[in-house]
């Protein structure tokens, strides 16, 4: 019996997964078509950190895995706004109740100039009324469906799922594992942490509101029975049609207190506008 523990043991200690640690420093970069700087994620002790969201600068996303719950940190406000579940949930019913309104107000935006519409939208204190008003999106369910055999993907072993909505495909990501990637296991779980709290968020996000919660490049659609991680994908379920491509991947060392929320800043509500 000794003997077997010890062949155990051995197996363990030669195993690639107890090479890698549970924890440490990830980075992937997403190269976004159509944009030449790429999209960085940072991944440390149980968060993630998106540089630059969506291509703006002066925007970042925290997510804290321990908290269930991420931060759009506005560096042109010096602030962050928690986003949680319960929150966007808020937001949601807020839209609802004021649709009528955004509806009609849409109508009378049609027959104005660019220039009085953009006067309008400074007195609201810079609201975005193009946004604002514009019509709500397909709210039927997008469901993901496995889409044939393996491929590769810039050098990445991955398994292919469909997204469709209706009968319409609506994109597809190739997902690949934490081995194939070398990630650890610890940051995996992180990353997968994230992709399934956007989910929920986009979720309770219907409509309108979806419009003013977006939490980074990664899929918002429910992956919980597909494992692995995103080194492709193509999005076409919204007008903020997508094409992503996992570029690099590094266990460089982050300098400290990058994965925080920079001191002084204040924290703000999420609001609609």
């Amino acid at each position: 019996m000794a003997r077997l523990f010890r062949r155990i043991a051995c197996a363990i200690l030669a195993s690639p997964l107890s090479v890698i640690p549970a924890f440490a420093d990830s980075t992937l970069q997403y190269q976004v078509a159509g944009e030449k700087a790429p999209q960085s994620l940072f991944v440390k002790d149980g968060q993630v950190l998106i540089k630059s969201a969506g291509g703006d600068t002066k925007l970042d996303i925290l997510f804290n895995q321990s908290r269930n719950a991420a931060f759009l940190i506005d560096h042109r406000k010096q602030a962050y706004m928690p986003v949680t579940e319960q929150r966007v949930a808020e937001l949601a019913s807020q839209v609802q109740d004021v649709q009528p309104l955004l509806r009609g107000l849409g109508e009378q935006l049609k027959k104005v100039s660019p220039e009085q519409k953009a006067k309008w939208s400074d007195m609201l204190g810079g609201v975005d009324l193009d946004r604002v008003t514009a019509k709500s999106e397909d709210n039927r369910p997008i469901l993901v469906t496995q889409a044939g055999t393996a491929k590769t993907q810039g050098g990445y072993a991955c398994s292919k799922v469909e997204l469709r909505q209706g009968g319409d495909k609506k994109g597809d990501i190739c997902l690949a594992s934490a081995e194939t990637l070398k990630l650890p296991a610890g940051d995996y779980e992180t990353l997968r942490a994230m992709m399934m709290f956007s989910s929920r968020i986009a979720d309770k996000a219907k409509g309108a509101a979806a419009r003013y919660v977006d939490l980074g490049p990664l899929p918002t659609v429910n992956l919980s029975e597909y494992p692995g991680i995103p080194v492709e994908l193509h999005d076409t379920s919204s007008k903020q049609a997508a094409t992503l491509t996992l570029s690099r991947i590094s266990s460089d060392a982050l300098p400290p207190g990058v994965m925080g929320i920079p001191e002084g800043y204040s924290a703000k509500k999420l609001k609609l506008w």
